[in-house]
């Protein structure tokens, strides 16, 4: 009997050292899939329309799919003016009170995430004779909404 006691004493215990098995959810949650951020020359003028934030210079460029454009901070407008779009350029035509008639023409580049805009980079082909425009656009715009 002391030994039917002690077998199953140990058959008891080795049965509570062993590990507790975890229950595996039946469908676990499927991972958040997101890209990785891209920057490429936009392609499209559906690219560039919305309002972007030039952060250090502290304004707004809204850029309108008719061709028109706006600098603003707060409810003031600081410019305002048309712009032409080709093969991933943009050229600032006319702009008023700031940079007047004074065409420049920038290498426009986006950067994407999830296929959605996320920061837009303009880079100057050859000169602007406009100093405001050329310090507003040497930084990169954080878009903020179409």
């Amino acid at each position: 009997m002391k030994k039917l006691t002690l077998l199953l004493f140990v058959a008891i215990l080795l049965t509570a050292c062993q590990p507790a098995a975890t229950s595996q959810p039946v469908n676990p949650p499927a991972p958040m899939l997101t890209s990785a951020p891209v920057e490429t020359l936009v392609s499209s003028v559906n690219d560039l329309v919305g309002i972007w934030w030039f952060t250090r210079a502290g304004v707004m460029v809204e850029i309108k799919a008719d061709s028109t454009y706006r600098v603003f901070s707060g409810s003031e407008t600081q410019d305002e003016g048309t712009y032409a779009f080709e093969a991933g350029k943009v050229t600032w035509v006319t702009g008023h009170p700031t940079c007047g008639d004074k065409p420049a023409t920038y290498k426009a580049y986006v950067t994407k995430q999830d296929d959605k805009p996320v920061w837009l980079r303009l880079q100057i082909v050859g000169s602007d004779p406009c100093g405001a425009r050329a310090d507003v656009t040497a930084n990169k715009a954080k878009f903020q909404n179409p």
